[in-house]
């Protein structure tokens, strides 16, 4: 591109009603106009919560890309873990003073208790630590896959149109984002870490590899043979919710076998994950996900968090739950023990 020479032309509309604009509508029905690249910034705390899904399939369900479109973000990953944080559970309560409708004033009925401990946060966390390492719960990725194989089926009909004039090519590109479901859910479990999370800190910020070693190395320490042990393995956990981080590969290229080694593969990623931490980037914190009443976890004890996507017609939502169990030991032949269980929150995305 010659300086000065390159044209952009901004155009306002729900990019998942592209096919409503008239100039994004002469692109689709161009095959040699549509996009090679779409590049959004709709990635949230925990990945997908500012529901980059729902609009860039949208997009493509639109028929606005080409065969072999790339995008940026292809992927993004969603993370959760347990945090003990008296002050997040706290200041997660206070919510419930403040009014629902700020437009309204002192006359505004209050948020109330139940939408205040049912809302996810997204936090600066400091007074914070998280106990267990983070876990992946789902990933989404774009463009849809099988729209490659459907674009490159229907890459022969190219120079035909149907009756309406919409190409049969835009037909068959678009069907692969036809009828998608993003709703999600995973079951997790965070087993006993003797360590409670040393190196991973507050939550936020790259896991120090160096602490988390030495507070390994300490936890099996003999102090019969001069070690140093922390005890950690008599010692109980809070936890007042959950952490969601993310991890998005931003672009990934990989070779066809003819480059150097360190060629064959290239990747550019973002993270505010603590074991993929993108050093020096402050544009996400993590999102809180508060329990209504805090889960004791003895020594030795599992975290299992619940958590769900899930949508209607018009909204998104987040579902979770937790409990805490010890497990069946084969060895003693004790029996599982549930200590605490939570209720589901936000069923229905109620709040």
């Amino acid at each position: 591109v010659i300086p000065g020479t390159s044209n952009v032309t901004v155009i306002g509309c729900d990019m998942r009603e592209a096919r409503s604009h008239p100039l994004l509508q002469h692109m689709i029905q161009n095959a040699k106009s549509r996009a090679d690249i779409v590049v959004s910034e709709l990635l949230g705390s925990f990945g997908d919560n500012e529901l980059s899904p729902e609009c860039l399939d949208g997009v493509q369900r639109c028929g606005l890309l080409k065969d072999g479109c790339v995008s940026i973000p292809q992927s993004y990953t969603a993370f959760i873990a347990p945090v003990s944080s008296a002050r997040l559970h706290s200041e997660s309560k206070t919510q419930s003073c403040l009014p629902l409708n700020t437009n309204e004033g002192p006359a505004s009925p209050s948020v109330g208790m139940q939408r205040a401990m049912e809302t996810p946060y997204v936090v600066r966390s400091h007074a914070a630590s998280q106990t267990h390492e983070e876990q992946a719960c789902w990933t989404f990725s774009h463009p849809h896959p099988s729209s490659l194989v459907e674009a490159a089926t229907a890459s022969e009909n190219m120079d035909t149109t149907s009756d309406e004039g919409v190409s049969h090519d835009f037909r068959s590109s678009a069907k692969a984002a036809e009828n998608l479901n993003n709703d999600r859910h995973a079951h997790l479990s965070f087993r006993r870490d003797p360590t409670h999370g040393a190196g991973i800190g507050c939550g936020y910020g790259a896991l120090d590899r160096e602490v988390a070693s030495m507070a390994s190395s300490s936890s099996l320490a003999d102090p019969q043979e001069g070690g140093i042990s922390t005890n950690n393995d008599d010692t109980s956990l809070t936890i007042h919710g959950f952490l969601g981080s993310f991890h998005s590969v931003l672009y990934e290229k990989i070779g066809n076998g003819e480059e150097k080694e360190d060629q064959q593969q290239r990747s550019s990623v973002i993270s505010i994950a603590p074991n993929t931490f993108s050093v020096g980037m402050f544009s996400w914190f993590p999102l809180f996900f508060p329990l209504k009443e805090p889960l004791r976890v003895p020594p030795g004890a599992t975290v299992n968090c619940s958590i769900w996507r899930r949508s209607d017609d018009g909204r998104v939502w987040y579902e979770w739950c937790a409990e805490v169990v010890t497990d069946h030991n084969s060895k003693t032949g004790e029996a599982s023990i549930v200590w605490g269980t939570s209720s589901i929150h936000n069923p229905t995305g109620r709040s």
